[in-house]
């Protein structure tokens, strides 16, 4: 009996065994041709499935003879369903399955954009996908998840939530490009990037282009160190919707939520989505209240033409951490998450620093498809900024008679914190514990004729207050590219990129911290009110000005205020740019190459409302021309192999600031200089089933660099200006990085850069003072400096494992090496000191971890996920100032640095 039921079970398995086949196919995306990686492909009704590997192929095994229905899905595209038959031992080929994205326009707007393309476009590039996005964003800033590329370096800076900070091959943020939807966002002044204005551009990115050095970009844009492309979603095909929630450590929380109409039968589709954000955040008072929404309208205009509009935006407000101390004190006395900027007021929490703004930005983009091989795509845009950041101004005069200006001079409790109500009684003439003085009462007189006795702040003379200094920008542009397919080998591509910008800069009042007027004399058209400031009762020269007092509910601190009642300094200036932009592409068989050159026209012009009468504010307009030439090709070898290179020259009009270096009208710089930058790029690529790899190196000379600084004598503390011209600098390294499947469900991924970034020259500069008087000449010694403030070798590694098919974990390691403090030039001004290198930080790794979960909730598509960030709480210094201390050891340097 025995022997026959084992008999009858083998027979039964073999069966089984023969009735079963499997199912292999590809996935590709439709509009690029390129694999899509780790889609989820399943049998319908079933728990088994597979993802693609990095060919975009799949196979799932073990499949019962008959009909299956495969389907295939991936973020931010169309789900895809087809049908299969499986006969008995074979494996039925699907072939290959072409995803089509879920935005409309999403095509033509990567056109203009000018995404890179694996194994075609021939630049140094790492994608990071929505998918990617979506899973590790978490209570992050947006920035930090470009810490798993080569030759990316971010911070958080001063802690505060959107006060990060990228480096790019060792240049800072005003030397790369951040483009959303092919548009320039980078700030029109100095090329800055706030991303504390972008705080909900997570929830609406599509994919993520970081494109190392010149980019492939055809604008004429100042990609020194690369480019960062943004694709945000369009509107989406398909009808549905989604909500989401978060909670994280301190507090945070974001909940959020997306609805789309789908393309109704009429041609419109709407898409909106929207989050809120709140947290106390890691560091003291770095609190985060924060709003983002993102909306999109498409209307087809018969079978060749569409619109698409969209806006989004970020209103935000957070608490910041801004002056450095002491890394001892900050580790070993208060703690590293202590922030002086915070502290109790009248029973509540109370920071002098914060930051507080909203950018939105409106495109409406006209799509045409004129014929089959020309598409033109133009892009009417406009961003209305408003905002600013709080701190101090003024400040006490001791008992000794001695004024000691700015907050960080001021005496704290024993947690390190500002006694702010101490502020308060010394500003109201009270006893108090910060000194044995406190502010007299003095005697003013109004423009009305109002007389009377009050406590009055002023600068430079007594009251220390708080204020809020106001950026705000009308920025409005036309981007408009034409595409022509000239042959089956050749596509030419052109079109111009016209900018617009008007930025206003003033202070206003927020809180006098007991005082009841603050007195202002920088305004030279509005000095009416009159202050006994000596206390002698006599209207001197010298004590006329402008009584103030904060209106408009300043605490909120949003709100313009009249003219009147600004304070300290009131510019503006206006910035035009006009620039025309061409590439000829060619592409056959295994080669495809480019050639493309940009030319542009800045104008720029300050107007100075407080320190110019009236009737002649407005400088001259001042004119640049700059512009640049790219070429580079990529050769496949063959289905696994491929080779680029890529050169190009730069010619940047120097930035604003830098052309008015002191602040004011009268000093315009005028001996500045086009910046010149050559870059060259070597590169090589495998892209095998389970493995695939990139490997290049660069070379980068930049020249004449403009090096605007303002710094305090110290000795004097004296305010003087440096304009340093002629600043030289070298860029080079090798980077790496390779995704490998080593088994199934287990994906591995890497990066490692090994770079060298130093000055190469002794430049000389010009000092002047408050009053734009030159007092002198400075050589500068940085020659063979290590650039600072970015670590110049980096590793990492992630692996992530599909435990079943719904539970998924991942874990990130990250080293950094090679990272130096930053300096500015007017540090290294001693001859003693030349060829001392700067001071070097100590290297230092972490590790993140995270579980993904997706389910069905009330016969929903849910997920949950689950961060954690320096998972074993590593203490380490991002960043510091130099010091050079010959006396000191390396570790009572690094306690003492800031």
């Amino acid at each position: 009996m025995k022997r026959l039921m084992i008999a009858v079970l083998a027979l039964a398995i073999s069966t089984l065994s023969f009735s079963q086949g499997s199912i292999v196919g590809k996935v590709i995306d439709a509009e690029s041709g390129e694999a899509i990686i780790s889609a989820t492909v399943r049998l319908d009704n079933s728990t088994k499935g597979a993802l693609t590997d990095l060919s975009g192929n799949f196979e799932i095994k073990n499949v019962t003879a008959g009909e299956h229905t495969v389907k295939v899905s991936y973020v931010s595209f169309d789900d895809i369903t087809e049908k299969v038959m499986v006969k008995d031992g074979a494996a039925a080929d699907i072939g290959t399955l072409k995803m089509e994205s879920s935005s409309i326009g999403l095509k033509e707007i990567q056109v203009v954009a000018s995404v890179a393309v694996d194994r075609k476009t021939p630049v140094a590039v790492s994608t990071i996908s929505a998918k990617q996005i979506e899973e590790r964003l978490g209570n992050q800033e947006f920035p930090e998840l470009l810490k798993s590329t080569p030759s990316i370096y971010t911070t958080k800076q001063g802690g505060g939530f959107g006060d990060a900070r990228i480096n790019i091959r060792g240049f800072s943020q005003e030397n790369f490009a951040l483009l959303i939807n092919g548009i320039s966002v980078s700030g029109m002044e100095d090329n800055r990037v706030y991303w504390s204005n972008w705080a909900g551009l997570g929830d609406v990115t599509r994919t993520m282009q970081v494109q190392r050095g010149l980019g492939a970009s055809r604008l004429a844009i100042t990609s020194v160190g690369g480019t960062i492309n943004i694709i945000t979603k369009t509107t989406d095909q398909r009808k549905g919707g989604s909500v989401w929630s978060s909670i994280g450590n301190d507090g945070y929380k974001k909940t959020g939520m997306t609805l789309s109409t789908g393309r109704t039968d009429n041609g419109w589709a709407f898409t909106f989505t929207g989050s809120r954000t709140t947290g106390d955040g890691y560091i003291e008072g770095a609190y985060i209240d924060a709003w983002s929404y993102f909306g999109s309208v498409a209307k087809e205009l018969g079978k060749d033409q569409q619109l698409i509009f969209t806006v989004f935006g970020a209103p935000q407000r957070h608490g910041q951490r801004d002056f450095q101390h002491n890394i001892g004190d900050q580790r070993d006395v208060y703690g590293i998450r202590w922030n002086d900027d915070y502290g109790k007021f009248q029973g509540e929490d109370f920071l002098i620093r914060e930051n507080f703004y909203h950018k939105p930005q409106a495109n409406l983009n006209h799509i045409w498809q004129m014929n089959e091989g020309t598409t033109l795509v133009t892009a009417v845009y406009g961003s209305v900024g408003r905002g600013g950041g709080t701190g101090d101004l003024g400040g006490f005069v001791r008992e000794d008679g001695a004024y000691r200006g700015r907050e960080f001079r001021q005496p704290r409790d024993v947690y390190g914190h500002h006694q702010y109500d101490q502020w308060y009684l010394y500003n109201s003439g009270q006893a108090n514990s910060l000194y044995d003085t406190s502010m007299v009462a003095l005697n003013y007189e109004t423009a009305e004729g109002e007389t009377g006795t009050a406590q009055i702040a002023a600068n430079g003379q007594n009251g220390l207050i708080k204020r809020a200094s106001m950026n705000q920008h009308n920025w409005y542009g036309v981007l408009s590219t034409l595409t022509t397919e000239l042959s089956e080998t050749l596509t030419l591509s052109g079109g111009l990129d016209v900018r617009f910008y008007t930025g206003s800069h003033y202070r206003k009042t927020v809180n006098l911290m007991g005082a009841e007027y603050w007195f202002d004399d920088d305004n030279i058209n509005n000095q009416f009110d009159w202050v006994d400031l000596d206390g002698d009762g006599i209207q001197e020269e010298g004590e006329w000005g402008n009584l103030v007092q904060p209106t408009n509910d300043a605490e909120r601190l949003w709100g313009n205020v009249d003219r009147d009642e600004r304070i300290d300094y009131n510019n503006d200036e206006n910035i035009n740019w006009y620039g025309l932009f061409g590439q000829l592409e060619y592409s056959k068989d295994q080669l495809s190459a480019f050639v493309s050159g940009a030319f542009n026209n800045t104008q720029m012009r300050r107007i100075d409302f407080f320190s110019e009468p009236d009737s002649d504010n407005t400088t001259d307009w001042l004119s640049f021309t700059g512009g640049n030439l790219k070429l580079g090709a990529n050769y496949n070898l063959n289905e696994n192999h491929n080779v680029f290179l890529n050169g190009g020259y730069i010619s940047r009009a120097p930035y604003f600031d830098a052309l008015f270096p002191t602040f004011d009208n009268d000093a315009a710089n005028e001996d500045a200089v086009n910046e010149k930058i050559t870059s060259v790029e070597l590169g090589y690529g495998y892209r095998g089933r389970n493995f695939s790899m990139n490997l290049n190196g660069y070379w980068t000379q930049w020249e004449d660099k403009t090096d605007v600084s303002t710094y305090e004598d110290p000795v004097t503390e004296d305010i003087l200006f440096l304009n340093l011209l002629g600043v030289n600098a070298l860029h080079s390294g090798l980077e790496l990085d390779f995704t490998f499947l080593p088994v199934r469900n287990v994906t591995v991924t890497g990066f490692a850069s090994l770079n060298n970034w130093e000055w190469t020259n002794n430049p000389s500069g010009v000092i002047s003072d408050e009053n734009n008087e030159v007092i002198g000449e400075q050589e500068y010694f940085i020659d063979g400096l290590k650039v600072g403030d970015a670590a110049q070798t980096t590793f990492g590694l992630n692996a992530s494992v599909n435990l079943t098919r719904d539970l998924s974990v991942d874990a990130q390691c990250f080293y950094f090496d090679n990272l130096y403090a930053s300096y500015s030039p007017d540090d290294r001004d001693d001859v003693e000191e030349a060829g001392i290198q700067v001071l070097q930080l100590p290297d230092y790794g972490l590790v993140d971890a995270g579980l993904t979960w997706t389910f069905q909730f009330a016969g929903l598509d849910a997920k949950a996920r689950v961060n954690v960030n320096n998972v074993f709480d590593t203490q380490y210094i991002a960043e510091a100032t130099d010091r050079i201390r010959t006396d000191e050891s390396y570790d009572e340097l690094l306690d003492n640095t800031r």
